[in-house]
Order: structure tokens, then C-alpha cells, then sequence
């Protein structure tokens, strides 16, 4: 296969650890131990790598040591479930710290979280022997280890390093797209890649394949390019999880969630916190509801900074702290919402027909909305709905994904504006961006808003045009 026919994950990787986006902690750490095998056989002989999908683990190992100099023998441990399998692969290799090359051998076992089971123990203990007895450096990836893989590493946990890598920061992607792009002359906007960035959710390999997916045959995008992206496998079970969970009844019915979750406990605590006004319409449920949440939150900010063991609690609140709270509630909170979300518009709930259907609910107008209807439109898809064409009607889903990441890309202008403005205001006034928006910008909006004789003072003074003039009044 020519370079031209890789995948652009792979045409784009890293070829140093400079050009790796993010986790620079992470990768000196890793480099700081391997160093520290110059010297001889350090006490701890293996790390273990942690972190979500798609966000340079492997890639990371493969780049150091192509910069240091190893011989990577990398395996796949789910492919090498049984002892016996593990030691006729890594048992000599693993005592022998020179190749025939003369090259210094570095053994990697990708994807851990694949050795689960019974028959899998073997080989659990097959890899804690083998780090016992190594000469050579060992790397043990997987994704984050939780409370349901916390016993099957248990064995492990002594005998390595555990390193952290994080989802890549969306600015990290999206400049990484904003490069490939200009590579291959491609034209697009600042809101297509930040909208491609904001849905890898840090997954930024995953945002390389949405770009080469949406860009084939392509010399230019558009927004709508990407409203034809499918969500990812790992989303398409989570909101009949989200049902589940609201509809357990004990802790340990509402715990089986986490083992069944096809994402990470950070985007299954967002998918829960957006849902919850929808299954807890009482006041007092939903306070205790979002009480736990809290909590399970203070929780995993501990459990990261000083003991892991501080994780189960976290699911605990998360789950059953959450499930546990309904106690008065009808669940019918997404009709609640879209009531009063017509009642601030100066329509009445007979001013529609809601149906329920088996998937959401199913809004249609019983009269002419006039020039509300755009402005209720607007609501109505900041609450998850589509207009859907031809019927005059909206679908709203009972269960609606996390609407924070798209609320952040249609607000794009608006706080593209807001920069501009603070940049100005802080520079004019001498002082800091953040004192500007904080507590000038609202003092200038009220001034131009209600006294116009002064606008063209202030915007002459800012230098502000006449966009940016509108910004600031409205």
C-alpha cells in the first residue's frame, strides 16, 4: 500500500514525541523510565498505561522507542488469553535483552482489558512471572482500569507503574485537523473543525477518521458535511442503559450499568446529568438526584488524587445514588420542559398536541406560530428535537445525548465576538481578558443598550465594528 492509500490516522501519526498532541506528562514520565533502564534493571521492570481510546497510548510507546532505540515486540494480550500461549510468545524473549541486531528489546501487551474470564487468570499470572523474571522493559496498555477490572489487575498493581493519559484537549485536535487540512488544501471553516474536534470527545484518532470520511473525493466541506456523521458504536446503547438505570430499583441493579457501558464513566456521567431532569420532574427527587451526582463527582476527583479505592463510591452515587432518588416523580419531565419552554414564548399548552411514541415525543402545533416559530424552533433544538419536514411537527427523543458539546458549537460566533471585544476592552482599560468579561463587558452592554448617544463614544473609543457593536448590544 502506497502513502497516498493510508489511512489518514496513519499518513498523519507522530513521527516524535514533539509532534504528539497532549499527555506530555504521561510521555515523560514513560521516557524517564525507560532512561531508567540504562543504568540497569530498575525496582518497578513495567508500566501500565491508562486512558479512553484513540488518544496516543500505543502510538506513544511505538515513537519513543523508535527515538531510543528498542526493538518493540508488541502483543496483543486479548489475542494471548492462556499462560501457556504467553509464555511460548514472550518467556525467552523476555530474558533475552539484546536482538540478533544488537538492538535493546522492548516488550509491549496491548489491549489488557481483552484478558477477562476464568480461562484468563492463567494469563494474568503468566505476565506477573514474566515481569518478575524480565530483563527487558515492559508496557501493559488498556483502557482505563475501573471497579469491575480492579480485582483482575489486583495482581499487577504491585508490580508496575501506573501512568494516566488523558482525552486530548479539543484545541489539541482541532489543530491537528487544521494542519492535515492545509496539507492537503482543503478548504473548510473554523466551525466544521471545531465541530469535528468537539465530537471526538478527545478521541483524536477517531476525529482523523471523520475527517477522511467526510473529506474523500473533497476540496472543500461545509457544515453540512458533518451532520452526516454516525454516532460511534459506544453511543448507540447508551440511552437504553439510561433507562435502565433510572429504572433500577437496589444499587446492585443500578451498578450493572457501569459493566455495561459502552463508554467512559465521564460520558456516562454526562449522559446521567442531562437526564435527569427528564426522569426526575419532582423537585425533591431531582435535588437529591443531582445531591449524588455531587458527590459521586467530589469522589472521583479524590479517587484520581489520592486513593483509587474512593472509585467505587463515586459509582455507587453515580448509579444507585441517582436511581435511588425517584421516589415522587412520573417521569415526565420532557413534556414538562417543552410546556413551560411554550409558556416563555406566549404560547399555551393547547397550542399543541404532544403523542408519545415508542422512542420520544412528537410535537405539532395546533395553530399558525407566526414569528415565533423560529425563535421556538431554536428552544426546541436546544432540547434535542428535529423539526421534522412535510409532517410540521417535532421529535424529541425520551432519552437525549449530552447537548452541551453542540450548544458550545452554535454559541461559535458569539463567543468568537466576546473574545474580540474582551481583547480590546482589556487593552484599553489595562487589564486582564478575564476582569474585562467578568465585570466590564456586562457594564458596557447595559450602558450601549440603554443610552445611544454613548454607543458611538464607547465603539470609537474600542475601536469595535459594526459587528462587533451589535455583539456588545444585544
Amino acid at each position: 500500500m502506497s502513502v497516498e492509500q493510508l489511512p489518514w490516522a496513519v499518513k498523519y501519526k507522530p513521527k516524535t514525541t514533539a509532534e504528539i498532541a497532549d499527555n506530555k506528562d504521561a510521555i515523560f514520565e514513560l521516557s524517564r523510565w525507560l532512561k531508567s533502564w540504562e543504568k540497569g534493571i530498575p525496582d518497578k521492570k513495567a508500566v501500565f498505561l491508562q486512558g479512553p481510546p484513540g488518544i496516543g497510548k500505543t502510538m506513544s510507546i511505538q515513537v519513543l522507542a523508535d527515538e531510543m532505540g528498542f526493538d518493540m515486540l508488541e502483543v496483543n494480550a486479548s489475542d494471548y488469553r492462556t499462560r501457556t500461549r504467553l509464555e511460548d510468545l514472550i518467556g525467552r524473549a523476555a530474558t533475552q535483552n539484546i536482538t540478533i541486531f544488537g538492538k535493546r528489546r522492548l516488550i509491549v501487551f496491548d489491549e489488557m482489558e481483552g484478558i477477562s474470564g476464568h480461562e484468563d487468570q492463567g494469563g494474568i499470572s503468566a505476565i506477573v512471572d514474566i515481569i518478575k523474571k524480565t530483563r527487558n522493559p515492559i508496557v501493559l496498555i488498556a483502557s482505563t482500569i475501573s471497579e469491575e477490572n480492579e480485582d483482575k489487575f489486583r495482581p499487577l498493581r504491585e508490580l508496575v507503574i501506573i501512568i494516566d493519559y488523558k482525552p486530548v484537549p479539543t484545541l489539541e485536535v482541532y489543530k491537528k485537523l487544521e494542519e492535515i487540512t492545509k496539507h492537503l488544501e482543503i478548504k473548510t471553516t473554523p466551525e466544521i473543525l471545531e465541530a469535528l474536534a468537539i465530537h471526538s470527545e478527545g478521541d483524536l484518532r477517531s476525529a482523523i477518521n471523520d475527517l477522511e470520511a467526510i473529506s474523500r473525493g473533497k476540496k472543500s466541506l461545509n457544515i453540512s458535511d458533518i451532520n452526516n456523521l454516525s454516532n460511534r458504536d459506544r453511543q448507540e446503547y447508551t440511552p437504553i442503559l439510561i433507562n435502565n438505570l433510572f429504572a433500577a430499583r437496589t444499587i446492585q441493579e443500578a451498578r450493572k450499568i457501569i459493566n455495561q457501558a459502552h463508554i467512559n464513566y465521564e460520558d456516562l456521567f454526562e449522559w446521567i446529568y442531562e437526564n435527569i431532569p427528564l426522569f426526575l420532574d419532582n423537585k425533591e427527587d431531582l435535588y437529591n438526584g443531582l445531591l449524588a451526582l455531587a458527590r459521586a463527582d467530589i469522589y472521583e476527583s479524590r479517587a484520581r488524587k489520592a486513593n483509587y479505592r474512593l472509585q467505587k463510591y463515586m459509582y455507587n452515587m453515580m448509579t444507585g445514588g441517582v436511581a435511588l432518588a425517584k421516589t415522587r416523580s412520573e417521569g415526565n419531565g420532557l413534556k414538562k420542559q417543552i410546556i413551560n419552554i411554550a409558556l416563555k414564548h406566549g404560547f399555551t399548552q393547547n397550542s399543541f398536541i404532544f403523542n408519545e411514541t415508542a422512542t420520544g415525543l412528537i410535537i405539532k402545533p395546533t395553530k399558525y406560530l407566526g414569528d415565533e416559530w423560529r425563535k421556538l424552533n431554536e428552544a426546541f433544538r436546544s432540547q434535542g428535537a428535529i423539526y421534522v419536514r412535510g409532517t410540521g411537527s417535532w421529535s424529541i427523543p425520551y432519552i437525549r445525548s449530552p447537548q452541551i458539546k453542540w450548544r458550545y458549537i452554535r454559541t461559535y460566533q458569539s463567543r468568537m465576538k466576546l473574545k474580540s471585544v474582551a481583547i480590546k476592552v482589556a487593552s484599553k482599560c489595562h487589564t486582564s481578558i478575564q476582569e474585562a468579561i467578568t465585570n466590564i463587558i456586562p457594564l458596557l452592554h447595559i450602558i450601549m443598550k440603554g443610552e445611544k448617544e454613548k454607543t458611538s463614544t464607547i465603539s470609537a473609543w474600542l475601536d469595535l465594528d459594526d459587528a462587533e457593536i451589535d455583539w456588545l448590544k444585544n
